[in-house]
């Protein structure tokens, strides 16, 4: 495969494969032959330049160009764009210039929650927002909220937008739905907290909820049952039906801080003693967001907020047994609405597992092993492609990528796994059986992490370019690359 190498950000260098974009926006031909190539957009990326599944849009499609925000510099929200027409990538911009003496600009450095998340206001500005995590009583958050100063312009110049959306957000995901309001959904306060949406009517203010919380697995907790429901939290990820009234929510289960108390965490049936971090089984409700009623699969009304005893009844559409389910799944909606889900199980390690596809025949619930991968907080991404089948995009990884987990600094870009490799996977049974249909690894002897959608509108994401980043196994914060696949 032909490589070239291309200067980036005043002297660093970024390896291209073929699609040939620079900073500066250099264009070459792609011949009918070619093989889609990914391209560097950003060198100065920090641990989770790209987040996975649990916040949404690191992207969006306007008028033509893709608008991609990352955290790079300082671990600052860092915005460009890629011209559809001409596969160009504009300058970049630091969205936090000028607004130095508006928020705590240090914090971002020590956290990889603080993430941007981008989208649009009916009245045509971007919209921004980050450093969110506040975990703690007294150390509640929300959030860093900034606009652009001129509609449907990035470079103009950025503003705090004042109004307040909830007390705390933390890993939110922002969606278009239907009557052109604009949802959030995110989860309330800390590790163990609930988890429920918003609703604004123009995508700026007059944000508002439902009367209860969708998920709050701790609720209902009976020290004379078990100290573990004092324990209980979740991980979410959604996707919005195509018009706009339905949010999927797939979700998996888990045990935290457990530190510093007198209920003990039990330890793993497979693999003896995890520590304080333990996440297991798929969870899956739908909430018609015109009522706010919340059903299960089968169409059961559920009472809000759904507890972990309800969950487990009514919701449980995968036990994995106590193997570690711990990122949230890709989510894929047929014409039809119906759900599919792949994510990754670990298997004969904590770490080393299998992509699974989970989906409904038959009157049940069937996994299907898809591919091997080396750490359980690997990413996947599930659509269909030109021809109808079943996609996946892969972040796989041989053996284990356990050497750094949770051991080090935490800003070290190998603290939460990785793959060695970025893959393409079809199914053309309707996911039953799996085949590896491309390499799409733009660096060999880098390590992957994080694929994630571009939103184009309601229900909608681009299935043919997907961002990832990248990292050498030595590269110190700062330094980690993020990658654009354009595959039209």
């Amino acid at each position: 495969m032909h490589r070239a190498l291309i200067t980036l950000f005043g002297g660093m260098t970024a390896l291209l494969l073929l699609a040939g974009c620079s900073e500066k926006g250099t264009d070459t031909e792609h011949s009918a032959t070619d093989t889609p190539a990914a391209v560097s957009f950003a060198t100065d990326g920090h641990l989770k330049m790209l987040y996975d599944n649990r916040m949404h849009p690191a992207a969006i499609e306007y008028e033509g160009k893709i608008y991609i925000a990352w955290r790079g510099v300082n671990g600052w929200p860092q915005m460009r764009t890629y011209d559809l027409e001409s596969r160009m990538f504009s300058e970049r911009v630091n969205i936090l210039d000028g607004l130095e003496d508006v928020f705590d600009l240090d914090k971002y450095t020590r956290d990889q929650h603080y993430n941007p998340v981008i989208w649009m206001s009916i009245d045509g500005h971007f919209q921004l927002i980050a450093g969110c995590h506040g975990n703690r009583p007294g150390n509640y958050n929300d959030c860093d909220k900034m606009k652009t100063k001129v509609t449907g312009d990035i470079y103009g110049g950025w503003e705090k937008v004042e109004s307040t959306i909830n007390i705390s957000v933390n890993y939110p995901k922002v969606y278009r739905i239907y009557g052109d309001q604009t949802l959030m959904h995110f989860r309330n306060t800390g590790h163990l907290g609930s988890w429920t949406y918003r609703l604004s009517p123009d995508g700026e203010q007059g944000w508002h909820g439902p009367e209860q919380d969708v998920v709050d697995m701790s609720l209902a907790a009976d020290p004379a049952v078990s100290c573990l429901d004092f324990h209980a939290g979740s991980y979410h990820g959604i996707r919005i039906s195509k018009d706009g009234k339905t949010l999927h929510d797939a979700f998996i289960g888990t045990q935290q801080d457990f530190r510093d108390t007198d209920c003990e965490a039990p330890a793993n049936k497979h693999y003896g003693e995890l520590g304080d971090d333990r996440r297991y089984n798929l969870y899956y409700v739908k909430v018609d967001l015109r009522t706010g009623q919340v059903y299960n699969y089968a169409g059961k009304e559920l009472t809000a907020p759904v507890s972990r005893g309800v969950a487990n009844t009514d919701a449980l559409i995968y036990d994995t047994d106590e193997r570690i389910f711990a990122v949230v799944p890709s989510i894929h909606l047929d014409e039809n609405d119906q759900p599919y889900f792949l994510g990754e199980v670990s298997d004969e390690t904590p770490f080393r597992g299998w992509f699974t596809f989970v989906y409904y025949e038959d009157g049940e619930w069937k996994k299907t092993k898809v591919a091997r991968t080396s750490h359980y907080f690997n990413a996947a991404m599930l659509d269909r492609n030109r021809d109808g089948d079943f996609r996946a995009l892969l972040i796989v990884g041989d053996g284990e990528a356990k050497k750094d987990n949770r051991h080090e600094d935490i800003r070290n870009l190998n603290r939460y796994g990785w793959g060695d490799r970025v893959e393409e996977w079809i199914s053309k049974d309707g996911g039953a059986t799996w085949k590896l249909s491309r390499d799409i690894t733009p660096v060999e002897g880098y390590r992957y992490q994080n694929i994630k959608r571009v939103s184009t509108g309601i229900g909608e994401s681009s299935n043919e370019i997907f961002l990832f980043y990248g990292w050498q196994p030595d590269a110190k914060p700062g330094e980690a690359v993020a990658f654009l696949w354009d595959d039209r």
